[in-house]
């Protein structure tokens, strides 16, 4: 025979002998094309008995339904598996194929290479000696003195490696005597292993279970260590156990140097009608605390009952009022917070809006060097609101709420209070008039005497506003760029007589941020405690550049004047804000590239000739991993808030190849101190990524603490260490983590 390719299918499965039809003999069903634009991963199971078999060679003999010999550029394909060898012989009774020189075998994008090969095409079940192998997922190889093949998903390696470095020498591998892969449940165990780094062993690894691809699996995951100057060296060792597909948990000992042992147990649920998470942690006896018991947990939920009705749980609670300071990083919804909420809430959907029972209670964790505000709890409160489905017309709204506020160090009582409101929207392409009608009514009962001696008191408030606003938009260029520029001016009046309010309590009124809604609002305070008096117009102008093909908002600019036509006498500090030219407000925004984005806020008072607030800030990113953020807020005393004064900057730059430079600072002018601040360097290595950082954070004006995270990560396979990524990811806007790909590789991207 000439050496030409030579090519064989052997229909397995059809060698039954021929028989006489009788004439009551079942006529099978005519088969049935069923067109796809996919590709079939995987035959059905009643097909595979019908799977051929090809075979390509240079030269192939045999003999008819026992064995058929190839050689020179030996190909066997079937569905699911191909194998090149310089000589094949196949074995049609068994159906088996025993291959010898330069094997290799490809399944799923799996390949296996070797010098020679025996497996059963039925079962998939050989073995293969002084074998090398590459797995598609993790693309991750190695070296086996034997594989075992224990069916289509399953095999047994001895004395086998892994590794995902390409280079020699390589960086790191696992070495482990024996190895069990079942690529079915993606499951990994390994006997007697070690984990070597750079020459040395790290890790000893008598027995481990590990995933091969992102899917949980139940077992014991990497452990972290870590070390701060409060704490010490802490050392954790969690274990995952994937109860179900839509269960899980995570049991977490760790031994903290200066504390003694913690426990921690993290859940997490998934249900078609609710979902949640927990955690509880609990240190029996802290070294540092006298031998007292300590202890942190959260539960959070939320579901649908069914008939409109839905509920949500947040339940947060420490033990002592140190926690956020000692323990800041075990449990990462907690965190440093110091007012942990304790909310639950049930909801009932309407036609037209939503009726809400809900408890909002706070534990608030004090520091006698650094005290904060106590905020009021709300146990329970009862909400409704409603409003019309039209958007331009006559158009109504409802809002009412009952409440018992209570706080250990203020004036207790309940509120009662109603908010109807009428509007009339005018709305046409070019502009819009909207005069409203709304009515405040507010009723206290409280359990203490107000600063009037009454327990009771009702407060009626009436509000009238008009606002109307103007758009225009022409063709324009910037930089050589097509674009669509706005122009949107805008007014917005306000009446609300004065209503003497000194006496009331305050359960939730506060000064409203600096924002776009802020600028054009009836009331200059959030809340319902305290609703100002008004006779005031804003007049201000935005222009807008818009993407003419997309949309997309490029830059705005709002320019606005608030001018009060008698003054205001309602007021949280007291002291009445007079007549004239009141607060200028100026925001800035800019987007006009992918590398660079800049945002500007100001709130100047023209009466006092000050700022009261400020708010600037800008990132640049002109390549991947190179990204520079900076920002600087300031807040007046005289706005009535905590004076504040401080600048942020944040970075994450490749210096080289390899390395890449990590870090934010938190400068407060006025205090002149770092409050908070990273630094640290990552290496990518190739097959492996290391990164070092030193973080400090303050816990009053006079103490801080400092805690050093370091990660070995050896890509494809775990992360040693104590993680910094969460630190980085929140520290470091536009932070992007080195290597990560969200897209598996395709079964055909190793296809032979």
């Amino acid at each position: 025979m000439s050496p030409l390719a030579w090519a064989l299918a052997l229909a397995l499965g059809w060698t039954a002998p021929a028989q006489a039809q009788t004439p009551d003999a079942t006529v099978s069903a005519p088969l049935q094309l069923t067109p796809s634009l996919d590709l079939l991963q995987h035959l059905p199971e009643e097909a595979q008995a019908f799977e051929p078999v090809f075979v390509i060679a240079d030269r192939i003999t045999g003999q008819n339904n026992i064995y058929v010999h190839a050689s020179g550029d030996v190909q066997l394909r079937k569905h699911s598996v191909v194998i090149k060898a310089d000589r094949l012989r196949y074995y049609f009774v068994e159906n088996e194929a025993v291959a010898n020189g330069d094997v290799r075998v490809l399944r799923d994008g799996n390949l296996f290479t070797g010098p020679a090969l025996r497996m059963q095409l039925d079962t998939y079940r050989g073995q293969m000696p002084d074998a090398d192998y590459y797995f598609r997922v993790t693309q991750g190889h190695g070296h086996a003195d034997n594989i075992d093949f224990l069916g289509r998903e399953h095999l047994q390696a001895d004395n086998a490696t892994y590794t995902t470095c390409t280079a020699s020498p390589v960086d790191w591998f696992v070495q482990a005597t024996h190895l069990d892969l079942n690529l079915a449940d993606n499951t990994g165990v390994a006997r007697d292993a070690r984990v070597v780094f750079k020459g040395a062993t790290i890790l000893p690894l008598p027995y481990a279970s590990f995933p091969l691809s992102d899917a949980r699996k139940s077992g014991w995951l990497p452990p972290t260590l870590g070390m701060d100057s409060r704490n010490g060296i802490d050392l954790a060792v969690p274990y995952y156990w994937n109860i179900a597909p839509n269960y899980d948990a995570t049991l977490t000992p760790r031994i903290i140097q200066r504390r003694g042992f913690m426990g921690s147990v993290a859940t997490r649920w998934l249900e078609p009608s609710f979902s949640g998470r927990s955690q509880f942690d609990l240190l029996p006896s802290d070294s540092s605390d006298n031998g007292n018991s300590r202890w942190a947990g959260y539960v959070q939920q939320n579901g649908g009952l069914g008939h409109g009705l839905s509920y949500a749980l947040n339940y947060q609670q420490v033990s002592d009022d140190n926690w956020w300071q000692d323990f800041g990083g075990v449990n990462p919804v907690i965190g440093s917070n110091r007012t942990l909420p304790q909310q639950g809430s049930l909801t009932y959907s309407l036609p037209l809006g939503y009726m809400q029972l809900s408890v909002n209670r706070w534990q608030t964790l004090q520091n006698v060097a650094a005290p904060i505000g106590v905020p009021y709890n709300q146990q329970p409160q009862l909400y409704t609101h409603l409003q019309s489905a039209n958007y331009s017309g006559l158009s109504w709204q409802f809002d009412a709420a009952a409440t018992r506020f209570t706080n250990p160090t203020a004036i207790s009582g309940d509120r009662l209070y109603l908010n109807p409101q009428l509007s009339y929207p005018v709305v046409r392409p070019g502009g819009f008039v909207t005069p409203k009608l709304s009515f405040n009514f507010t009723r206290y009962v409280t359990d203490t005497p107000m600063t009037g001696g009454a327990t009771t008191a009702d407060r009626t408030v009436p509000t009238f506003s008009l606002d109307s606003g103007l758009v225009f938009e022409r063709s324009t260029q910037l930089f050589g760029r097509a674009l669509t520029q706005t122009l949107e001016p805008r007014l917005y009046y306000v009446y609300t007589p004065y209503r003497n309010q000194q006496n009331l309590p305050n359960f939730d009124s506060a000064d409203l941020d600096l924002n776009l809604s802020t600028i054009y609002t009836d009331n200059v305070f959030s809340g319902n405690d305290r609703i100002a008096d008004a006779n005031n117009l804003t007049g201000g102008v935005t222009s807008r550049l818009l993407d003419p093909q997309t949309g997309v908002e490029l830059g705005r600019l709002t320019l606005a004047q608030r001018v009060l036509f008698s003054p205001q006498r309602v007021t949280l500090s007291g002291s009445p804000i007079p007549a004239g030219l009141n607060d200028t407000f100026a925001l800035a925004s800019a987007n006009l590239s992918d590398h660079w984005s800049a945002q500007a806020a100001l709130q100047y008072n023209m009466r006092l000739r000050q700022s009261q607030q400020i708010a600037a800030g800008a990132r640049w990113s002109p390549a991947p991993y190179k990204t520079i953020s900076t920002s600087y807020v300031y807040q007046s005393a005289a706005s009535g808030q905590i004076p504040l004064r401080y600048i942020n900057t944040a970075w994450q730059w490749q210096l080289s190849p390899r390395w890449y430079s990590v870090g934010q600072a938190n400068y407060s002018i006025l205090d002149k101190r770092l409050n908070d601040g990273l630094l640290g360097f990552e290496y990518d290595g190739g097959c492996w990524i290391g990164r070092i950082v030193l973080q400090r954070n303050s816990l009053t004006q006079a103490t801080a603490y400092t805690r050093i995270l370091f990660q070995l990560e050896l890509v494809g396979f775990s992360r040693l260490g104590n993680n910094p990524i969460s630190a980085l990811k929140q520290n470091i806007p536009g932070y992007q983590i080195l290597r990560q790909s969200n897209v598996p590789p395709s079964r055909f991207s190793n296809y032979e």
